[in-house]
């Protein structure tokens, strides 16, 4: 087991910490603990907030109180804990957005769309450090990926659901239309907190009103075109 191979790394990034404060959304975290020996989901949440994707050992260790030993110890290596990181991260979004589906299933499609739009932002004003986790992972199926494959069936379902009540039939389309919904408030949510530090509540009006717009603007004829070109390949 090889522990010292990050060392210069660790010597130019341990201060590169963002010392994001993280509420608790979606589940209950462990309280910190005052013995010498972390849990697991105390080391993960220190691998959280300084940033796993862009962390080495020695900063992770220093967030947690506790050394590269112990972190090794419990993961075998960096790459395993920040996989480790990216799908508790993706269980808890993932999760907490099934359950903003479920509540709002009676609602009308319109108010739907505002509400998962507004929960979306809710979760990542007080989330951030497991925001940027997922979104920082855009590469080799990380966070980014896998939270797509996750939440783009449930709003696929129901834009389908939702054209056939206007009488149009749609297919592959919706899962299109899903991607372009669902990343345009991931990366507004993500550019405001993370990258520029906008303001989240101003941010979240710009995408609930984008969303509200393309649903709107967006014809049945030009979704069933694309599922026509689709279907011709």
């Amino acid at each position: 087991m090889v522990i010292a191979d990050d060392q210069n790394t660790d010597d130019r990034n341990a201060n590169g910490t963002d010392g994001s404060a993280r509420r608790r959304v979606g589940r209950d975290r462990p309280a910190r603990s005052t013995r010498n020996r972390p849990t697991d989901d105390e080391l993960l949440d220190a691998a959280c907030e300084v940033g796993a994707d862009r962390a080495t050992m020695t900063s992770i260790a220093e967030r947690g109180s506790t050394t590269r030993v112990t972190l090794y110890a419990h993961f075998g290596s960096r790459d395993e804990l920040v996989s480790r990181v990216i799908a508790r991260e993706l269980d808890i979004f993932t999760s907490f957005m099934f359950r903003v589906y479920d509540e709002s299933e009676d609602m009308p499609y319109g108010a739907r769309a505002r509400h998962s739009v507004r929960c979306l932002f809710d979760y990542a004003r007080n989330h951030p450090a497991g925001l940027r986790v997922l979104m920082g992972h855009s590469e080799g199926g990380g966070g980014n990926r896998r939270l797509y494959a996750a939440l783009e069936p449930r709003i696929s379902a129901r834009l389908r659901k939702n054209y056939a009540e206007q009488g149009a039939d749609i297919a592959a389309s919706a899962d299109t239309l899903a991607s372009l919904l669902l990343g345009m408030s991931l990366d507004v949510a993500h550019r405001a907190l993370i990258v520029d530090g906008a303001g989240i509540d101003e941010a979240c009006d710009l995408a609930v009103t984008a969303t509200m717009a393309v649903l709107r603007d967006v014809r049945p004829e030009q979704l069933q075109a694309l599922d026509a070109s689709l279907e011709q390949r």
